[in-house]
């Protein structure tokens, strides 16, 4: 994590929004666990707010060598999967970023600190929130001193056990065999947070939600548990996104015999900013959509512009004109402009030897009329229920009021 420039004032819509300029280029995979503690947090009751008591453990939970090791497995994947970069609030609603940075500073051990979490949790949640369980581990990250929180829901029959000197309260390793191999419980929520992300003013780390929309994160995890925000703004993050992409396809595949790849590539980046999950993976997206060299390529490019490599929160409000319709300019002049749906279902592209490629449009005709792009003179196509055009490709990319 590298952490350059200072602290700015909260966001308003269109003004920058990052608090502090982050760059965070770390690899879940070297997370290694030292020490867990695990605290039952009962479901806080609305007629009767102070009826409940949080089940504190006193000490840390024995992990075997194979339990610690699925274990590790097991949140590295949420992590790479769903944790989005976040930053501490400049208005402090909450105590949790001093709690950590006194853990990083060595001032209180875990078993102190997950106390005060596990309090603080209870505290943030309604009647709606279930009963659950709050894991706190100090972990390794990056050879950095880290704490990781995770909040499950807790299943009926899973209870902490009397283990260890003197009748102390903890989870014995069985606890994380139910949870790991008999699915009994279930991550919903997730935070992690850097030695290096704690050295400034303004607390860095990652979150993830996988019990609820990501959006619906920035409530009381995000913003009451946690004290942070997204440390970008969704729909400025998003519209990069979708420009750095669609220029990456059209400089990089310019070449006549790329252009059935260019349109591939297309149609799978407004495809994914057009799809039902809240959140885009850069390198899953990439993973399942390109080719080759192509992946590589297209990950550095998204790096140099300064798109996130992890997991980060899709806003499509800035661009969402830009995602209706997709356009193919051929050399020719022609140019065929049609919903992505549309493109998917009815048009097929064919690449000729000569390097040209035909586009051919399969469907009922429904009605013809002169036509008249922007600035230019009415022109009338040749009505027909199959139209193929064939010319090099020049480009392919979203309309933007076309």
């Amino acid at each position: 994590m590298r952490v350059r420039g200072s602290p700015r004032r909260p966001p308003d819509r269109g003004r920058a929004w990052p608090y502090t300029e982050v760059e965070m280029r770390t690899d879940f995979g070297e997370l290694v666990i030292k020490q867990t503690i695990v605290h039952s947090v009962p479901t806080r009751l609305k007629k009767d707010p102070r009826s409940y008591t949080v089940e504190l453990s006193d000490e840390a939970s024995p992990l075997s060598d194979k339990v610690q090791s699925a274990l590790e497995k097991r949140l590295v994947k949420i992590l790479n999967t769903h944790a989005c970069s976040v930053t501490e609030d400049p208005e402090p609603k909450s105590p949790l970023p001093d709690w950590v940075r006194d853990f990083m500073a060595e001032e209180q051990d875990l078993v102190e600190v997950s106390g005060h979490l596990a309090r603080h949790l209870q505290d943030c949640q309604t009647g709606s929130n279930s009963r659950g369980l709050l894991v706190v581990a100090q972990v390794q990250l990056a050879r950095q001193r880290a704490l990781l929180l995770v909040k499950l829901e807790q299943e009926t029959g899973m209870q902490a056990r009397r283990v260890g000197e003197e009748g102390k309260r903890t989870f014995d390793v069985q606890f994380y065999a139910d949870l790991l191999f008999t699915e009994k419980a279930n991550v919903f929520k997730l935070a992690l947070f850097t030695a290096d992300g704690a050295k400034e003013d303004m607390l860095q780390g990652w979150a993830a939600d996988r019990q609820r929309s990501t959006r619906r994160m920035a409530g009381f995890f995000l913003h009451d548990f946690l004290g942070c925000t997204f440390t970008e703004d969704p729909a400025e993050v998003t519209g990069r996104f979708h420009d750095v992409a669609l220029k990456w396809v059209n400089s990089r595949l310019s070449e006549p015999a790329d252009a059935q790849a260019r349109i591939d590539y297309t149609m799978a980046i407004l495809s994914e900013l057009q799809s039902t999950p809240e959140t885009i993976n850069p390198r899953e997206f990439t993973d399942r959509n390109l080719k080759g060299d192509h992946r590589r390529e297209f990950l550095a490019h998204l790096s140099e512009n300064g798109i996130p490599e992890q997991t980060f929160v899709k806003d499509t409000e800035l661009i969402e004109p830009r995602l209706q319709k997709m356009r193919v300019d051929f050399s020719s002049g022609a140019f065929l402009v049609a919903p992505l749906d549309a493109v998917e279902e009815t048009v097929t592209f064919e690449a000729l030897a000569d390097g040209r490629t035909t586009a051919t449009v399969t469907g009922e005709v429904t009605n013809t009329q002169g036509f008249s792009p922007p600035g230019g003179r009415s022109k009338k196509p040749s009505p027909a229920a199959q139209t193929t055009v064939t010319s090099p490709v020049e480009d392919s990319r979203d309309t933007d009021g076309q």
